[in-house]
């Protein structure tokens, strides 16, 4: 067990560390160790279990060495993450990246934007080029690392933050690589899924990249603070167009007009007001049947969706939030260089006088006099 290769080894969802006697053998295999509680959800504790597998070993020996697979398991799944670790006995700098980043690591990768506003406030362009080089994103409403979208890691800080904060085990997870999942307990924890990057809004949980697509999507075509929903809206989010009213209402925005509200309305009208139309005389039938006549094609038009009024504070105003993309399409373009004129003076006149041709006639050496005074010396 103390050589084994580290693919022998697995964490379960119930945070037992499985160990697999034979290389190529699929099975997971039995439980050896346990993980507890720690001091925080990135740092728990490591309990070997007594059985007839591990008391072959010494249990400190064994301890250490699971505690070495353990670490790099989480070094593995959750790289990104990890990297943002203080080292111990040190403290957090007080510039803004490492604060940022030590909030980071505490948040498993996802923050409320919100908790960072003073430190954001005091990033340069070169600082801000130091978060993303540590993969983080400062997204309108949550700061996150895209990376850890992934299931595997979606799946280990669901078990880590379950187990630091005595929920059960296994915790419940979206379906690997879902976009968003309707979740229907009420009493659901805001905190937890958003932790493990699925947070909740409108009873869904919805995966934070394309939820920070679709708010950006929103800020970046707001005008005069409003802006209206769009099909690809609820693409990205996997969902029908009422869940994803749910969801933008759930931000914090408005819904002020929605035409299918409209035209129900008006149809209800209609059928509670039903107008009597005079009896027309039966038309004959042509003899003309619809095979005769071609159908023209009709094109699939998507209807108007509903206008909102965005959520009232700093990201009232257009491009105020995250520095939305339009704000950064929208910088100013460097002008090109113009290309300096060539001075006129400088230039070489041309000469548009007439030109005189002049060619020699050519001259044949046996019309040459000296030619026909040699012919006649011959």
């Amino acid at each position: 067990m103390l050589e084994a290769k580290a693919s022998q080894f697995i964490l379960s969802a119930e945070g037992q560390i499985l160990w697999q006697e034979k290389l190529n053998n699929p099975l997971p295999g039995v439980a050896i160790a346990l993980l507890e509680k720690g001091d925080s959800a990135l740092k728990p504790v490591l309990k070997v279990l007594e059985n007839e597998h591990t008391a072959k070993y010494d249990p400190l020996e064994l301890k250490n060495s699971l505690k070495i697979w353990l670490n790099m398991h989480f070094n593995t799944v959750l790289e990104p993450l990890m990297l943002l670790e203080v080292p111990q006995g040190m403290a957090v700098k007080d510039d803004a990246v490492s604060q940022i980043s030590e909030k980071m690591y505490s948040g498993l990768g996802i923050v409320p934007r919100g908790d960072l506003e003073s430190m954001i406030a005091a990033l340069t362009p070169e600082t801000r080029a130091d978060l993303r080089a540590k993969k983080i994103r400062l997204g309108p409403i949550l700061a996150f690392i895209p990376a850890l979208n992934k299931p595997a890691a979606v799946k280990l800080r669901a078990l880590l933050w379950s187990l630091f904060h005595g929920k059960e085990l296994p915790a419940m997870t979206p379906a690997d690589g879902i976009v968003s999942v309707k979740i229907e307990d009420a009493k659901a924890n805001e905190d937890y899924y958003r932790s493990i990057g699925y947070p909740l809004y409108g009873g869904r949980a919805v995966r934070i990249d394309m939820l920070d697509r679709v708010i950006s999507c929103v800020y970046d075509n707001a005008q005069d603070g409003k802006f209206q929903a769009r099909h690809e809206m609820a693409e990205w989010l996997g969902c029908p167009i009422d869940e994803l009213y749910k969801i933008l209402i759930s931000m914090g925005h408005t819904k002020v007009y929605d035409p299918a509200e409209v035209k129900a309305k008006e149809e209800e009208e209609a059928a509670a007001n039903p107008v009597t139309e005079a009896e027309t005389p039966e038309e004959k039938p042509d003899d003309k049947t619809d095979k005769d006549e071609p159908k023209e094609k009709v094109k699939e038009v998507k209807p108007v969706l509903a206008t909102f009024r965005l959520k009232k504070g700093k990201a009232f105003q257009k491009g105020t939030v995250g520095g939305g993309a339009a704000s950064e399409r929208n910088k100013a373009k460097k002008p090109k260089s113009a290309k300096p004129k060539r001075d006129a003076k400088k230039r070489p006149k041309k000469d548009n006088s007439p030109r005189i041709m002049s060619a020699e006639a050519k001259v044949n050496d046996e019309d040459s006099p000296f030619a026909i005074l040699q012919q006649l010396k011959k």
